[in-house]
């Protein structure tokens, strides 16, 4: 099938989706029956810190931005973006934050304002969570991004990043060593100092670091540094007074049909208890890669059983998942959906990646699965923003 970019989808509305002659079986497969789970409760979390729901789930999304990513030779290859040139040619941090900051001056930024349009449209509701992923712990809160984000309702899920996604090489001088070792206080400061400006105005937001910490596809994964660095960013939000509302969502990779070499076990990395308000699980399903070419259920179930048990306190949130841009993708969001809301009772929270990556390729959403999700979301087990 072929994808509709978002200007078009804008352009022609949500009347082109009801030309799709498939609109009856859609909504028919997509509605749930009432679930039998056991209802999980959680202990309040303190101070402005994003609750898990009692009953229902939370429904989130990440847009990509058009111009992020061009296709070439059927494969999806990042831009030479100002952040991937200053990390190849850069030796100190300090050098790379002025090579940074003087490529991108007359870089135009996009409105996100627009991804959450387009999303609200496509739904007919406004996600509740919204994730930022681009934001850096180098650079300074996205507060102006986590504004448009708060002041549409919706709850910011903030990435306090250490470098490019789009390849393997860490920034100098920002890795989890440096970063245990107390060499990039100053810069965490500024960002937990922004993250208390704008939950003064605006409250509580989902925040990361260092995601997908087990494997080895992101330039700080498998860092045996990783739980003092996570334990040290803590505590520097702790004592800026960030953690009033900041909710730390500690995100691992489930290894589920991943190479054994390529990801290890995510309670390795378990910074402790008192260092985490949810626990956050990745998965991809891939139509190319037979190993992980499978449905959500299949991709996260030993790891949510692992971690659920080892952590009954916590709730979970599918911090970033997606699926094939496919002519069957709507099939599998149904199996998804339906699965999160009776199989996994600690999910209180769910986020589609609407993105593509070198790593998993092109997982936007088409036509026919945003409107299976437009059914799905009326049931109102899938919690939106007012």
């Amino acid at each position: 099938m072929k994808t509709i970019t978002r200007r078009e989808f804008l352009t022609k509305g949500v009347g082109f989706a009801a030309t799709l002659s498939c609109l009856e079986l859609i909504a028919s497969c997509a509605t749930t029956e009432t679930s039998k789970v056991k209802t999980l409760v959680y202990p309040p979390l303190p101070y402005h810190k994003i609750q898990p729901p009692q009953e229902g789930c939370l429904v989130g999304f990440f847009i990509e931005p058009e111009t992020s990513l061009r296709m070439k030779d059927s494969a999806f290859i990042p831009q030479r973006s100002p952040e991937i040139e200053a990390t190849r040619k850069a030796k100190t941090l300090d050098e790379f934050i002025t090579m940074l900051k003087r490529g991108t001056s007359s870089r135009k930024r996009y409105q996100i304002s627009n991804e959450i349009t387009y999303i609200e449209k496509a739904l007919n509701a406004k996600p509740f969570i919204y994730s930022l992923p681009w934001s850096k712990l180098y650079s300074e809160f996205p507060i102006t991004q986590a504004m448009v984000v708060a002041k549409s309702g919706i709850v910011p899920f903030v990435y306090g990043g250490l470098g490019p996604f789009d390849i393997h090489l860490p920034v100098p001088g920002i890795g989890p060593k440096e970063i245990a070792q107390g060499q990039c206080d100053s810069y965490i400061k500024k960002f937990a100092k922004g993250a208390v400006d704008f939950g003064k105005e605006y409250g509580g937001f989902f925040f990361t670091t260092m995601e997908e910490m087990n494997g080895n596809w992101f330039s700080w994964g498998k860092n045996s540094h990783f739980i003092p660095a996570w334990r040290h960013i803590w505590q520097i939000f702790e004592d800026q007074g960030a953690n009033q509302y900041a909710t730390w969502v500690w995100a691992a990779s489930c290894p589920e049909g991943v190479p054994s070499h390529m990801v290890d076990d995510p309670k390795l990395y378990y910074p402790g208890g008192k260092y985490v308000d949810w626990i956050g699980l990745c998965a991809m399903s891939v139509a190319e890669k037979p190993t992980i070419n499978h449905t959500l259920d299949v991709l996260i179930y030993r790891t949510y059983r692992q971690l659920s048990k080892d952590h009954p306190q916590k709730p979970i949130v599918i911090s970033s998942f997606g699926r094939t841009n496919e002519t069957f993708q709507y099939r599998w969001l149904i199996n998804a959906y339906n699965n999160i809301k009776n199989s996994f009772p600690a999910i209180k929270a769910i986020i589609y990646f609407h993105t593509t990556w070198w790593g998993t390729g092109d997982k936007t959403l088409n036509p026919k699965g945003l409107l299976t999700l437009k059914e799905i979301f009326k049931d109102p087990y899938w919690i939106m923003a007012k």
